[in-house]
């Protein structure tokens, strides 16, 4: 019997790894083997990898390359796009910027968030309905009080450093994204070209955006007058420039700033979470941890339904020493509850999100040559050839070393194996697992 085969690429590691580790873990447990590891090492393999199902984080529009050369290499296509989370505030320019008919034709699914936003994706494309499945997002999953075990030594490594902290989790990447200028730019004159509003949200989003971090930069500091025997983490977004929050506010007293590793330990290990309409936000909410969302000023991209629906949400300074005075003293009268973020979050109650994926890989239409073979024997000499020589040692900008790192700092096999073994525990999984590094950052998971 031929093998079934995963391949998983992943983008921003924060963001990514453990939780499409949970998807690759219930997917092992039900025979598939399964390769998952950083995006660019899958791409410049992709030739060469068995050709199963290929779950990426995102399809794309008609001009990405990509997707089509992955199906033009027999790769059957599913995807949940990392950045759905961001949907809500203006589904139009999401589809036409992130997703297309041509793409979607090319997938065996899409893999929903919501009912919403399953329906607003039925609405853009019709003709591709049933491809389009709402799941939920595994991200949600690993906030589920059984997977806490994956975060608590660092949580405990966070609060033996830290103490009584307030922390602050930027996401201000439009105003000081790391690589302000060409970059950006170029993102942005693709999105003018597909979305004839982009130019009008992009500059009320950056006047809005601009706005607020003043006010943020004002208030910050305002946290250790208010709460003194709290310090103040600050946590930039990986998309965002580090040393503008360093050269803002690393020289007030008791304000740190850290970037390493997942924001999830850090929220657990926190007294309180102070965001801008952030995803952390959500993820608190659903870990039982309180948070606030301070909005000064009017931000159509941040203060959406979905944020008032679910964030206890602030405008003014008083309210936001109110608030946290009242959290600091052990109420929780400010948080609400669970089951009001089912609307936008499916599957936060129930089986996993990631359940429900695998159960659509289970259902994607058996093909007599997928699948079939072995990896090859000699996959990891292909380290040593030009491509591979060239994409590890080609020069490249400062600026862009640094936002390559910040999206993928690298894992090792022994921190696969730990969360694997969290993961499978907490998922309740029969099967034990064995990891494998079989090329750099290329990781081969199978039944035991």
């Amino acid at each position: 019997m031929a093998k079934r085969w995963l391949i998983i690429p992943l983008e921003v590691q924060v963001r990514e790894l453990v939780a499409r580790l949970l998807v690759a873990a219930i997917a092992v447990d039900r025979g598939y083997d399964v390769l998952i590891g950083h995006d660019r090492v899958v791409r410049r393999l992709a030739r060469h990898l068995p050709k199963g199902i290929l779950f990426d984080k995102a399809l794309g529009v008609a001009t990405d390359k990509k997707v089509r050369r992955y199906a033009r290499l027999g790769y059957r296509l599913t995807a949940l796009d990392e950045e759905s989370t961001g949907i809500y505030p203006n589904p139009d320019m999401f589809f036409l910027t992130r997703l297309s008919a041509e793409t979607l034709s090319l997938a065996e699914r899409w893999f929903a968030i919501s009912d919403i936003v399953r329906d607003l994706a039925v609405g853009h494309f019709p003709d591709q309905a049933d491809r389009i499945v709402t799941t939920g997002l595994p991200r949600a999953d690993i906030w589920r009080e059984a997977f806490h075990g994956l975060y608590e030594a660092e949580r405990a490594r966070i609060k033996a450093a830290h103490g009584d902290f307030i922390l602050f989790n930027s996401n201000f990447g439009t105003i000081v994204h790391a690589r302000k200028g060409g970059f950006v730019e170029r993102q942005q004159e693709r999105h003018k070209k597909r979305y004839a509003g982009a130019a009008d949200y992009i500059r009320r989003r950056e006047e809005e955006g601009a706005a607020n971090l003043d006010a943020f930069l004002d208030m910050l500091p305002k946290l250790r007058e208010w709460f003194p025997a709290h310090k103040l983490i600050v946590r930039p977004h990986p998309s965002e420039d580090r040393t503008f929050w360093q050269n803002k506010l690393g020289d007030v007293d008791g304000i740190e700033i850290h970037a390493e590793g997942l924001a999830t330990p850090w929220i657990l290990a926190s007294s309180v979470l102070v965001h801008h309409g952030c995803t952390t936000g959500i993820e608190a909410g659903l870990m039982d941890k309180p948070h606030v969302m301070f909005a000064p000023h009017p931000d159509h991209h941040h203060d959406t339904e979905l944020m008032r629906t679910f964030a206890p949400m602030v405008h003014d300074l008083d309210t936001l020493r109110s608030v946290i005075g009242d959290i600091l003293a052990g109420s929780n009268r400010h948080q609400k509850p669970r089951q009001s973020l089912e609307k936008y979050f499916a599957s936060l109650i129930g089986p996993l999100a990631s359940e429900k994926i695998v159960d659509q890989f289970d259902r994607i239409e058996a093909d007599a040559e997928l699948g079939a073979g072995n990896l090859p024997p000699w996959l990891p000499l292909l380290y040593y050839t030009p491509r591979h020589l060239v994409a590890r040692y080609r020069p490249r900008a400062a600026a862009a070393k640094a936002y390559a790192k910040q999206k993928w700092s690298g894992t090792s096999i022994d921190e696969v194996r730990s969360n694997l073994s969290v993961l499978s525990a907490g998922a309740g999984l029969k099967h034990d697992i064995t990891a494998d590094e079989i090329f750099p950052q290329l990781f081969h998971l199978r039944r035991s």
